[in-house]
């Protein structure tokens, strides 16, 4: 009988520190008078999560809606749960699935869209989730500024109500958007190509401290024009470890390193958060 107990007591031990290691672990806490971003680590998508002084949160982008469960809702659960905004970049699965699991949850307050046509029915099943939790929804495009608060806000960039023209409808679509918190600069990019980047800073000041690198760094982003008008001091790559898209590739990761811009990546980082105070960037916090 002690022989089975001294058993049950080591298995139950291993058990213990095998979940503590498999536990996803969050970062230390925030000063309670600065603003954190956090790039969440939900595999081969976008989720970037605002949290301000007075607890308010924006969620832009969830990634996919298989990852929702073990990626975006633990980070949410961590968090308080409730979100009081959540924007949609443009309406491919990566980015607006796990927000429509959310919604199912009834985690979201408000709900802002893109203003471009529905092409797949995407766009109509986020309304049905959201009208069914009672959610409000927003549709917004280029020159619209959603004001969070005093010292946060965040203004869309692109594209015009409509969309974008040409190949690619979707990607080129995304939008983009210039989160300023505080005196700190956040460019958003979701998964736009190098021609809407060019269209973008010839008509924009796109000068940001941090750059989300669009569409998981790929190739056919991240032109040289783009990274000289943004010249972040950070970027961050969020992509799924050994996706098959081979994101983030190499030619992405070397203009990025030519211009002295310090990388952060979801797939080797983990979970990214910055922390930003009146004056900038105070701490940077990565999961790994």
């Amino acid at each position: 009988m002690r022989s089975k107990k001294k058993l049950f007591y080591f298995l139950w031990v291993v058990a213990v520190i095998i979940a503590t290691l498999a536990a996803k672990t969050y970062p230390e806490k925030i000063a309670s008078e600065n603003l954190a971003v956090t790039f969440v680590d939900i595999g081969q998508g976008d989720a970037t999560f605002f949290e301000t002084p007075s607890g308010t949160t924006v969620l832009v982008d969830g990634g996919e809606a298989d990852e929702y469960e073990k990626g975006l809702l633990p980070f949410l659960s961590s968090h308080g749960a409730k979100v009081d905004i959540a924007i949609v970049s443009h309406y491919h699965s990566d980015h607006e699935g796990g927000i429509y699991e959310s919604l199912l949850d009834g985690k979201i307050e408000k709900l802002i869209l893109p203003d471009y046509p529905d092409t797949d029915g995407t766009r109509k099943g986020l309304e049905r989730a959201a009208k069914r939790g009672g959610c409000e929804i927003e549709y917004v495009s280029k020159g619209d500024t959603i004001k969070v608060s005093e010292d946060f806000s965040l203004k869309v960039l692109h594209p015009e109500k409509g969309g974008a023209e040409g190949k690619n409808f979707h990607n080129n679509s995304s939008l983009v958007i210039m989160a300023s918190c505080y005196d700190t600069e956040i460019l958003l990019t979701g998964d736009i190509e190098s021609r809407v980047e060019s269209e973008i800073f010839a008509g924009e000041d796109i000068e940001c401290d941090i750059l989300k690198v669009a569409h998981h760094g790929s190739s056919s982003s991240s032109s040289k024009g783009f990274l000289t008008a943004a010249d972040p001091t950070y970027a961050v790559i969020s992509a799924g470890k050994g996706n098959s898209y081979g994101h983030p590739h190499y030619e992405t990761l070397e203009k990025l390193e030519n211009d002295d811009i310090r990388v952060y990546r979801t797939d080797t980082d983990g979970d990214i958060t910055f922390e930003i105070a009146k004056d900038g960037i105070k701490n940077i916090h990565t999961e790994r």
